[in-house]
């Protein structure tokens, strides 16, 4: 019978070996639902770093750990709902964690579930008992510009600042984003104004080395230090990477189908490195790409042509003039000190550099910069259609 792969790549990962690190944020977390004075915080990082995984572990762990009850809700794909149609939803889910019948709305379904039904609900549950309300993606309801009303994206904000100070003691919030409150738009900014918060980043280097050696828990694949060692040069830590990266490993080797336990060498590291770990991780990367604004795109692209060294500020914009890109506009400037922000470079003495290696050379190979540099217009599209207007 062939052994299962302990790597998790496809979905997000809770309640399992491959769920590691993260405990200053599980500890903020319960530092918020503990204490009455916050009942909300806001979790936010780049695409694919294990924001969702942590919710999934939250909503597995508070209620073993403490009088919880979890309700894990995706906001993915409910920015054009009607808010009618998102709380009758979020009302269900609540419903089926309490184990509840389901709910009745009625015709208002908005004041219903502020005034009636949720109040209702909260005061049936013992004094020591919460209910914590885990929103994923929660950033997509601010994130189109739609003239109709009554969308979710639209009217859930001020509706949800209603919410937050029904019951501060049995009602908890942790809002997951994908990106920073300060590029949210101000009403969004308002909700937040006094809500703590927490970055989801690269795992060190001590959970990364754990989180390579889950193979050796369930005793399927060995890996020898100097293997370890290379998988951290290349990933830095970035959790998807790093278990998309051992589990390539894992299925070459066990596609000779060995006998005993076998060990993870430098040579089958290698053999994935150069291979297919790139093309393996394009959907994934391409939706962290998607997240990037152009300016942002731009400046990657040319950071990741320039190999893995240390480029400085004149280089870049050397980079960047060699290319076409005549005019060092603000977007620009910005640019490295955003990337930062979000784990993708690092400033060093001399200028910046990429975290995570496996992700330049992706960019390199996939977005380089003439590709991209047509996407400078939509930084000021105002600009460009001025442009076109002149030379017409």
């Amino acid at each position: 019978m062939m052994p299962k792969n302990p790597y998790i790549t496809g979905s997000p990962v809770s309640n399992s070996p491959a769920f590691v690190g993260r405990a200053d944020v599980l500890r903020e977390v319960l530092h918020v639902i503990k204490h009455s004075q916050n009942n909300a915080i806001v979790l936010f990082g780049q695409r694919r770093i294990g924001k969702t995984s942590v919710l999934y572990e939250l909503e597995a762990k508070l209620p073993k750990q403490n009088a919880c009850h979890p309700v894990f809700f995706d906001l993915q794909d409910k920015a054009f709902w009607p808010l009618e149609r998102v709380l009758k939803q979020l009302a269900r889910q609540i419903s089926d964690v309490l184990q509840q019948e389901p709910p009745d709305l009625g015709d208002d379904p908005k004041t219903t579930f502020h005034e009636v039904w949720l109040p209702q609900v909260l005061k049936k549950l013992p004094a020591e008992e919460s209910l914590v309300l885990l929103l994923d993606e929660f950033d997509v309801l601010d994130d189109f510009d739609n003239e109709t009303e009554q969308l979710a994206g639209n009217v859930f904000f001020p509706y949800l600042r209603d919410l937050l100070n029904i019951d501060s003691q049995r009602l908890n919030f942790v809002f997951v984003i994908g990106r920073k409150i300060d590029d949210m738009t101000q009403i969004a900014k308002s909700l937040f104004k006094a809500t703590p918060t927490k970055r989801i980043s690269l795992l060190n280097q001590a959970e990364t080395i754990r989180l390579i050696r889950i193979s050796e828990e369930n005793q399927t694949l060995s890996w020898p230090d100097e293997t370890v060692a290379k998988i951290w040069q290349l990933t830095n830590g970035h959790p998807y990477l790093t278990q998309l990266f051992c589990s390539r490993v894992w299925e070459n080797v066990y596609d000779k189908n060995p006998n005993e336990l076998p060990t993870a060498t430098l040579k089958e590291v290698e053999t994935v490195e150069q291979t297919d770990i790139l093309e393996a991780s394009r959907n994934a990367l391409e939706w962290l790409w998607d997240g990037l604004p152009p300016a942002e795109r731009i400046v990657a692209s040319a950071l990741a042509g320039a190999e893995a060294k240390v480029i400085t500020e004149i280089e870049l914009k050397q980079l960047l003039n060699e290319s076409g890109v005549r005019i060092w506009i603000q977007e620009l400037q910005n640019a490295p000190h955003i990337l930062q922000e979000w784990d993708l470079i690092e400033s060093t003495d001399s200028g910046y550099r990429f975290r995570v290696e496996l992700l330049r050379r992706w960019i390199a190979e996939y977005k380089p910069l003439a590709q991209v540099q047509a996407e400078l217009d939509r930084i000021v599209p105002i600009a460009d259609d001025l442009y076109k207007a002149a030379q017409k």
